[in-house]
Order: structure tokens, then sequence, then C-alpha cells
């Protein structure tokens, strides 16, 4: 059964840039001597994808995925660096595999809402979100979780996004509203 938890816990990792370097290094000399190693192709491709090189990421975890084809996990998070290079239609297909394999993880119901909805699926991300309220996902802190993720790492404009769906989730909490126009502001000072 798919452990939602481990899931959740490798799309929000914290890594330092001084982690991601020595880490990155650490792990491809343990790879030259094992690189077959699924751990060391899970830690170098994590890297990738808190460096945004989610290519790369993706071309590991495709090797992981075919080593592992009945691991929900691994196909969950394969579904989610396809989603992240903005490859609604792959991410889809990984989604939905992973659901095959483990069809009660309410988490990868409500990643594939967003994986429809963003590809302009509206009734079909509607059925995955309703799913994933069925199953007893918390929508809102969903987005709250990734929105916190995505300023960590940089990225104000996903980050903003997420917090706005939040807010029309629920827009009685007002440290919402202050965080979207801080960003706002931000997001507006950068450009010019």
């Amino acid at each position: 059964m798919l452990k939602t938890e481990l899931l959740k816990t490798e799309i929000f990792r914290d890594y330092s840039d001084k982690d991601l370097v020595k880490e990155e290094e650490a792990v491809r000399f343990s790879l030259l001597e094992n690189p077959q190693n699924i751990e060391n192709l899970k830690s170098l491709a994590a890297i990738l994808y808190y460096k945004r090189d989610y290519n790369g990421a993706i071309k590991l975890y495709e090797k992981i995925v075919k080593a592992n084809p009945e691991n929900a996990d691994y196909t969950a998070f394969l579904g989610y660096l396809y989603h992240e290079n903005e490859n609604y239609e792959n991410a889809i297909d990984y989604f939905n595999k992973s659901l095959e394999i483990a069809p009660d993880n309410s988490f990868v119901h409500f990643l594939l809402g967003n994986a429809y909805s963003r590809a302009g699926l509206i009734k079909e991300a509607i059925n995955s979100y309703d799913f994933a309220i069925f199953l007893d996902l918390d929508i809102y802190t969903a987005h709250l979780d990734f929105a916190k993720k995505y300023e960590a790492i940089g990225q104000k404009q996903r980050a903003l996004k997420e917090y706005v769906i939040a807010y029309e989730i629920d827009p009685r909490e007002k440290n919402i509203i202050n965080k979207i126009n801080e960003l706002k502001a931000d997001i507006v000072s950068k450009k010019y």
C-alpha cells in the first residue's frame, strides 16, 4: 500500500544550496560504484528536482519505475515530476498508474486533480478532488503546503497560485491574504 507520508515527505523535503552540492557529489560517487542502487538513484533524482533539473530527475525516475513497476510511490513521484515540468499528459498517466496500484491514496487523487486542472480538464479535476475529499484529504492544507514549498525554493509565481487557491477555498484566514499581497508586491518589484 502506498505510504502517503513518504510521498509528501519527498515532495516537501528541505535542502539548502550547500547541502545540495555536497549531497549530489556524494551520491554521484556512490552511483559510480553501484549504478543500479535504487536509493542512490532516488536521492540523486530528488537533488535534481530541488535544483529544478526536472528533465534529469524524470530520466532517473523513469529508470526507477521501470525497475519497480508495482511501486505506487515511485510511480506517483514520477507523475509529480512531470507535473512540475508542466507535462500534464504524462503526469496524468503516471498518477493514474499509481492509483491503479494503490487506489485509496487521497494525496495522489489530489495531485491528479491538479494535473487535470492545469490541463484544462475541469470535470476530471473535480472528480479527482472529490475522491481526495472522500478519502479524507484536507485540500486546503495541501494547497498551503505546496505554497510554502514553492515559496521556500524561490518559485514565487507558483507559490502565489497555491495561496490564491487556498484563499478561494477558505477566505476567512487573514494571514493568507497578507501572504498573497506580499508575494504580488515581491513579484512586481522583481520584474522592474
